[in-house]
């Protein structure tokens, strides 16, 4: 038996001191170069298909993966591609959107630089009309006042000096500048 006993001290001795240290470092150092970001799996392949037993075991596994990847691969490009064109859609027809906005938008700053321009025109002409009843004599302010409806008459007194207003109102008949005075007060 103590031959026997020497075959398993050899045994474990070889176990315990040569295999299971080897392994450890292997498994050790596979998990360092993981965490560095070496794909070790992929690297033991590449190195197991140039063993000739061990090529023909991986090789066949390696080629059932990568038909499994390119099928997965290619569905996924074709779910790319339909929202690819999903959002291109929608790209297309935002900047429509957009267009018709700007177009909008465009017509309106026109149509508000026409208004301003208008109402610019319409301040200067009443301006010219106050200056003309200031140079007339407040008599014929008045009688052309008076003949002007009450709204007009209120535009037209709300432009001339408080001077001129009070010689013109002063010239018309009483009733009518009350009713004027009224609304100009509540203007």
């Amino acid at each position: 038996m103590s031959e026997n006993e020497k075959s398993h001290g050899k045994l474990q001795w070889f176990l315990l001191v040569i295999c299971i240290p080897v392994i450890f470092a292997i498994i050790l150092f596979s998990v360092i170069l993981s965490f560095l970001g070496i794909n070790v799996i992929d690297k033991a392949k590449e190195y197991g298909t140039s063993i000739p037993v061990v090529s023909s075991l991986v090789s066949e596994t390696a080629v059932e993966t990568e038909e499994v990847d390119l099928e997965f691969l290619d569905a996924t490009i074709q779910q790319q591609q339909v929202e690819i064109e999903r959002l291109q859609s929608n790209l297309s027809r935002r900047e429509e959107e957009i267009a018709v906005l700007k177009n909008e938008l465009a017509q309106v700053d026109h149509k508000t630089s026409i208004e301003e321009e208008i109402h610019a025109q319409e301040t200067q002409d009443l301006k010219d009309i106050a200056k003309t009843y200031e140079s007339m004599s407040t008599k014929n302010a008045a009688s052309i006042i008076s003949q002007l409806s009450i709204e007009d008459a209120l535009l037209h007194l709300s432009q001339v000096s408080i001077e001129v207003r009070a010689g013109i109102l002063s010239k018309m008949d009483s009733e009518l500048a009350a009713d004027l005075m009224t609304r100009l007060a509540n203007q």
